[in-house]
């Protein structure tokens, strides 16, 4: 493996959608919940916004 790529915004949308299934959030809340598990801000909010919010 020379290289792997990861798309770490859809990765947070992915993970967005999993705490979604078992868990209601608020906006902010997924997003801080998303950082606390290492995204960034950025990606963070890419993902909240990928699973409607």
């Amino acid at each position: 493996m020379d290289e792997i790529e990861v798309d770490w915004k859809e990765q947070a949308a992915l993970k967005a959608e999993d705490y979604l299934d078992y868990s209601s959030f608020s906006r902010e809340g997924l997003i801080e919940q998303l950082e606390y598990e290492g995204f960034t801000r950025e990606q963070a909010e890419y993902g909240v916004e990928a699973v409607g919010y």
